[in-house]
């Protein structure tokens, strides 16, 4: 943590250059202390031409090599493809905190240095605008991952005072307003008896609420600061282990004999699920439906940042009658909007379904000047509502308004509902809407991954379109663009993971789809197409783990669930489990038939499959895009719309839609 510094057996190495220090910093803070030579030459030298900057990381490796084997260390392995660091003699202070915060424990130097994780490899931020946006990226995660740690020991009831004191000033430390860490801080210190103590957090709390948010500490903590001065806490040794649980929607504190005898609203319970369900729409004019949709959509992506919650769709279907998802509490998200003039009001309610009770209802007018407010004080009611807790600083990251004009974002809105509906009329819309919205917004990161996402599915939304390079390059240049502009927006590192394994840069692709899914592990669409293209580049392990992942957190199998998976098991050559999973897709996709096809063969059900590539065919020449085509046209942009890393897997493709009758001669690996 802070700046770079390394030492072996007692004594320190001094690393001389910058870039040296960067590769060692980076094998450090990655989960397996390894990468690819590729990979660091496109995290380190981005800018530079491919056979100096392999070069120069050959100069760099040298010198580290030199470096610590003067030192004694013989740790560091450099092979022709991989570069690691033998994780039995390695100690990084980052993980050591980590570990001790998922132990209940606060690493000491989280208590001694405010904002640390700021200082994250501290004077390498410009070294490479590639490194600096992964650096970013992981200051970001870690800090998310040790904050939820330490989370999980302060709620502990059974962990002692002064150990969950610790974490509570660790836990101010990384986030200063954490009111729940400063009600614990405030409460134990007055009833040690210094109430100077307690004063002093609450009015550091109070500052910092004023003067970066323009916000004042809830109730629930002026109500214990008020108590504090009241001298209720003089002369006793209350426990507060219930405090941290209550919900903060009550309509006053509840009271201490009741703190005593609450069990805590234990967090160790089923997480509960908060399905929000369409939104019903009275007099609409189509030209604000986009509104309205687009306030769902941004609804249910900020609460899927949070891990305390399912987010399900209220149309989904329920999942197993046995099992956590079974015994979760359900609460149901329902809006109607309605237009009158030019004003659309929208009437909210979060409902119990259990029960049928109503927690809360509220009406507002929706319009993009109150956009984010609204989504901000909808997240945190149903929060208070469910029992969860969000402190300022995480609430306003997820739901903030963006350093754009309010048309800007009307056109952003617009150009995803356009290209929602896959007509090549409202594609063409879209893009043109994207493109005038980045030339008047440069900075404004959503509108080039939107783009991007545009690029890099246009051929598979319109068959008959072909991919090229010339538009590979181009859409990569977009994505490197947004990854700039906002580094910790998982959604951006997503796509220039994609439009790296367009352009055949598999290695780096890997390194950014992880990244993405470290920012945002709890949304079951950023895993599901993360898992499809870890398969893609040959990861098949680890993009196994992802699908389980998103199933594990998805209230139920989002749509694309079985496409991805089924792909993902032909690409493991798991052909009868690729078919379970084609058959479950409804036909999401259009490929489907032909990966269907493919793995019959492979399973010798050659009649089978011959019927499959025949309804393919049909399938896709009904709805090409262009001349009527030719069988080994169709062939030829099946087999080229993936971006499969691995030629081995690629001719399993191609072989297999090739044995159930569809032409594929002189068809190559990459050859588009």
């Amino acid at each position: 943590m802070g700046g770079l510094s390394v030492a072996f057996a007692g004594r320190d190495i001094r690393i001389k250059s910058r870039k040296s220090r960067a590769v060692l910093g980076y094998l450090a803070l990655t989960d397996r202390h390894q990468e690819t030579r590729e990979r660091l030459v496109g995290l380190l030298w981005s800018e530079s031409d491919e056979y100096k900057a392999r070069a120069s990381l050959r100069q760099v490796l040298h010198e580290l090599r030199e470096t610590f084997l003067e030192a004694g260390y013989e740790g560091l392995q450099i092979e022709k493809m991989l570069v690691e660091l033998e994780r039995d003699r390695l100690q990084v202070d980052l993980w050591d905190a980590l570990r001790e915060a998922e132990a209940q424990h606060a690493h000491p130097a989280l208590m001694s240095a405010p904002g640390l994780m700021e200082t994250l490899l501290e004077g390498l931020d410009d070294i490479d605008p590639s490194f600096r946006v992964w650096l970013l990226a992981k200051r970001q995660t870690f800090h998310d991952r040790i904050l939820r740690a330490l989370e999980g020991g302060l709620r502990s009831v059974e962990l002692a005072a002064a150990n969950r004191r610790e974490l509570a000033q660790a836990i101010l430390s990384l986030d200063p307003t954490h009111e729940e860490a400063c009600r614990y801080a405030m409460q134990t210190r007055a009833e040690e008896g210094d109430l100077s103590g307690a004063l002093r957090a609450y009015r550091t709390l109070w500052n910092i609420l004023d003067e970066e948010y323009g916000m004042e500490p809830s109730a629930k903590t002026q109500q214990l600061i008020a108590d504090i001065k009241n001298g209720q806490f003089e002369g006793e040794v209350v426990s507060i282990a219930g405090e941290l649980g209550l919900r903060d929607s009550a309509p006053a504190p509840p009271s201490d004999e009741t703190l005593r005898q609450s069990p805590a609203l234990s967090r160790t319970a089923a997480k509960i699920a908060i399905l929000v369900d369409p939104f019903s729409m009275n007099g609409v004019s189509a030209d604000r439906v986009h509104l309205v949709t687009g306030f769902r959509h941004h609804l249910i992506a900020c609460l899927t940042k949070f891990r305390e919650w399912y987010v399900g769709d209220g149309t989904a279907q329920q999942p197993p009658e046995s099992g956590e998802r079974a015994a979760a509490s359900r609460y149901s998200v329902a809006a109607t909007a309605y237009q009158a003039g030019d004003t659309i009001s929208m009437v909210l309610t979060l409902r119990e379904t259990n029960t049928g009770v109503y927690i809360w209802s509220d009406t507002f007018e929706l319009k993009l000047e109150n956009w984010f407010q609204v989504q901000q004080r909808i997240v945190q009611r149903t929060a208070l509502s469910v029992n969860v807790y969000l402190s300022t600083e995480r609430l306003t990251r997820v739901a903030t308004a963006p350093d754009v004009s309010l048309d800007i974002y009307d056109r952003w809105l617009r150009a995803q509902a356009s290209f929602g509906s896959f007509s090549a009329e409202n594609w063409r819309e879209s893009i043109a809407l994207l493109t005038e919205a980045i030339n008047v917004a440069p900075n404004f990161s959503p509108s080039y991954s939107a783009l991007v996402q545009l690029n890099n599915t246009e051929h598979l939304v319109f068959p008959g379109l072909f991919r090229n390079l010339t538009k590979a390059r181009s859409t990569l240049e977009l994505a490197r663009t947004a990854v700039q502009l906002d580094p910790v927006d998982s959604r951006a590192q997503l796509c220039l993971g994609w439009s790296q394994a367009m352009l055949m840069q598999y290695s780096d692709a890997s390194a950014h789809i992880d990244l993405a899914c470290e920012l945002n592990g709890n949304d079951p669409w950023t895993l599901l197409s993360a898992a499809s293209c870890q398969g893609f580049c040959g990861n098949f392990e680890r993009g196994t783990e992802l699908v389980a992942e998103a199933l594990k957190v998805s209230w139920t199998p989002p749509p694309l669930h079985w496409p991805y998976r089924a792909v993902l098991q032909f690409m493991r050559g798991n052909y009868q489990e690729a078919i379970e999973g084609i058959d479950r897709a409804s036909n999401v996709a259009k490929t489907l038939p032909g990966w269907k096809a493919a793995a019959l063969f492979h399973l010798g059900r050659t009649e089978e499959a011959r019927l499959e590539a025949r309804k393919f065919l049909d399938g896709i020449r009904a709805m090409w895009f262009g001349k009527p085509p030719s069988d080994r046209e169709i062939a030829l942009w099946l087999l080229h719309a993936h971006p499969i890393a691995r030629r081995e897997d690629w001719e399993r493709l191609r072989d297999g839609i090739g044995g159930a009758g569809v032409p594929v001669v002189d068809l190559r690996h990459h050859a588009w």
